[in-house]
This record gives C-alpha cells, sequence and structure tokens, in this order.
C-alpha cells in the first residue's frame, strides 16, 4: 500500500501518446496512444514531426523501456517492477509496469518535482539527478552523474538533443546519399564543488585547467603530465576529477 501511494503522488498518466516522433517500430507499441498530449498543458510538448521516411539517432537515451530504479524526494525507492525511459529531447523520464499486459501498457511520466534521482540500466547503471540538484534555477533538465564527491568535485553530463530536419538544399549531403533526419546530441560536461553550481569543463586538454580554482591547478597539470599520451575523451575527464579529489 505504501508504494502504491508513493508511486500515485510520483506520476501522473499520459492518456495519449504520438507514435509519430518515435524513431523504431518496437517503440510505437509502448506509446501507441501518444497524439492529443502534444500541447504545453501540464509544461509537456511534443517534438515536432520529421520529413523523411529516415533518421538517425534517437530521442532516447537507450531505445526501449529498460530496468533501472527511481528515488522520490522522500527518499522512497521504485524498482524491480517497472521499467523505464528517459526522453533527452524533452527530458522527460516516463515509467511503465512490468505487470501491465496490455498492448500497449499504460506510459506514465514522472513528476519531477517528485524526483531525486533515477538510474537505467544499459552496459552498466547510469545514475541521473535532476539539474535543480545543483542549479535549483534549472528545473527543466537532468544530468548524468560520472563521478561523485560530495566532499570535492562531482562531475556531471548534460546531453541536450535536438531534431534536425534533412534539407534538400545540401547538396554535399545529396551526393553522399544522406538523406536522413537526425536527432542530434549536444553534450557538455560540468564539475560542481560540494554541490556548488555546476561549472563547464571543456574536452580539450590545455582547457580544462580553467575550470578549476588555482589551488587544484598543480594536481591537474601532474594529471595531464602523466597521461599525456592519453585521449581526451569522456573516461579521461572521469580519472582527471578523481585524481584531483584524491
Amino acid at each position: 500500500m505504501k508504494t502504491s501511494l508513493v508511486f500515485c503522488s510520483l506520476i501522473f498518466l499520459i492518456s495519449t501518446v504520438n507514435a509519430q516522433f518515435i524513431p523504431t517500430p518496437s517503440m510505437q507499441s509502448d506509446f501507441k496512444e501518444i497524439a492529443k498530449f502534444s500541447g504545453r498543458q501540464n509544461g509537456y510538448e511534443a517534438v515536432q514531426t520529421y520529413s523523411s521516411g529516415n533518421i538517425k539517432g534517437s530521442q532516447f537515451f537507450f531505445q526501449g523501456f529498460t530496468d533501472g530504479s527511481v528515488t522520490t524526494t522522500n527518499n522512497e525507492v521504485l524498482k524491480g517492477i517497472y521499467q523505464f525511459l528517459f526522453d533527452k529531447v524533452r527530458q522527460e523520464f516516463f515509467i511503465i509496469s512490468k505487470s501491465d499486459k496490455r498492448d500497449p501498457p499504460e506510459v506514465l511520466l514522472a513528476e519531477k518535482s517528485q524526483v531525486k534521482s533515477f538510474t537505467l540500466l544499459t552496459d552498466r547503471d547510469h545514475l541521473f539527478v535532476p539539474a535543480r540538484t545543483y542549479d535549483p534555477a534549472n528545473t527543466v533538465d537532468f544530468y548524468e552523474v560520472l563521478e561523485k564527491d560530495d566532499s570535492g568535485y562531482t562531475l556531471l553530463k548534460s546531453i541536450k538533443t535536438t531534431f534536425v530536419k534533412f534539407d534538400n538544399r545540401d547538396i554535399e549531403k545529396i551526393k553522399r546519399g544522406d538523406f536522413y533526419d537526425e536527432f542530434v546530441d549536444k553534450i557538455t560536461y560540468y564539475i560542481s564543488y560540494k554541490s556548488s553550481k555546476p561549472q563547464s569543463i571543456s574536452l580539450k586538454k590545455r582547457n580544462m585547467i580553467n575550470a578549476f580554482p588555482e589551488a587544484k591547478k598543480a594536481a591537474v597539470q601532474s594529471f595531464q603530465e602523466d597521461h599525456s599520451q592519453d585521449d581526451a575523451n569522456e573516461q579521461y575527464l572521469i580519472n582527471l576529477v578523481q585524481a584531483v579529489n584524491k
């Protein structure tokens, strides 16, 4: 009964879903009825439709509902009998029940103000938190937590996805036979010191040091000297933040 009450306080039912913006047939059964809920009511807005029959990328973090968990602001954890989906375009979090045998099952939209964090199990556990956790002014977005240290630096990842229609005036793309519409990810990394407002950090080695205060620059330089042959990628950033936190 307690779980049921928490679940009801966390989510509200989406009565209609528009399959037109779903990029794969496998998703269409889950979102078969989403159509009328496309205005600005309840803060929900549909994604624009696309112009061609082909599309690259995805509006979703993982291409289908997956196992994971959600923790409410009351520290109640929901997992096991639920599956989850994160929409990178609208920064929304969807839930279905594994026990719902209807076709399609009821799709529920998490109320952001009641979400403390959620995880998605894909290749590994991915932990997400509302952006307001670090920036109270941002009540819309979610950050993926890549490295967390409440007494030091936390590394965050923002994925903002936009829909780009095929441009039939782009001669170069036409010559390459590229007639695709596309979901394009914009990825930004941030560091937060002791849960303060996040500051962006570049993936360019020469610029990374600028994200840290003077007292930490020696640690950054030392790490970069020891890893001069490593590619400047996401794992490099994770290792850097871990080194600075030591």
